[in-house]
């Protein structure tokens, strides 16, 4: 995908998200999580595992970046996504039927828009069929694995009005650990598999660092 081709993708994308909000994550986070798919989707073909492999660049990395534009359907009145919501449950649908509009201007072949759609509407419930879906699947799960979620546990702290000392609830004694490394059986490529368990083990270490400074247990 050329430059120029890949930035007005991303400027149509964060129009669509740049003044929303959402607990687990705060504001424009939606924009960021898209951005960031993208990112790992490019670079992710680059890795040895898929040189030679048949890849529809253009469409993968469309789709990582749209997978979630049905949310904006999940919007309330003060531009919160509402999890949970109908919308919110159905947004890959919604995606799939909705994608064309912001990308179709810029991408001239029918094709090519129809199979990010196809892509996006593969990313909850079904089952991926095309590389290019089990790739996006996967960039979207390792971006909630890492360091880089603390982001997000720290505004759903901020948002449900916790304190520090308390943050490790949702990981811990809410289940969202162990839910973590369950997914860690459902990536499709080892070699993002392998990401997510060396991220997994860095953001386990943070939490429970938080936890010893809090009880001052790093103290001699």
């Amino acid at each position: 995908m050329d430059k120029q081709l890949q930035q007005q993708l991303v400027d149509e994308y964060t129009k669509a998200f740049a003044h929303t909000y959402e607990a687990g994550g705060g504001y424009g986070f939606r924009v960021d999580h898209g951005i960031r798919c993208m990112i790992y989707v490019g670079k992710i073909l680059e890795l040895p595992f898929f040189k030679g492999k048949e890849v529809n660049k253009v469409a993968a990395l469309t789709a990582a970046l749209y997978a979630d534009i049905g949310k904006v359907e999940a919007l309330d009145e003060n531009n919160e996504i509402i999890y949970g919501s109908p919308a919110d449950n159905d947004h890959a649908n919604i995606g799939a039927r909705i994608v064309s509009d912001y990308i179709a201007q810029y991408i001239k072949d029918d094709a090519i828009v129809k199979f990010v759609a196809q892509i996006i509407e593969e990313q909850h419930g079904k089952e991926q069929t095309t590389i290019e879906a089990q790739l996006v699947k996967d960039v979207d799960r390792l971006d909630n694995y890492g360091v880089i979620t603390a982001w997000r546990h720290i505004t759903y702290a901020t948002h449900d009005k916790r304190r520090i000392d308390r943050l490790n609830e949702f990981w811990i004694d809410e289940g969202a650990r162990e839910k973590a490394l369950g997914y860690m059986e459902k990536f499709h490529f080892d070699v993002v598999r392998k990401i997510a368990e060396e991220r997994f083990k860095k953001f386990d270490a943070f939490l429970n660092e938080i936890e010893r400074e809090v009880r001052g247990e790093d103290i001699a």
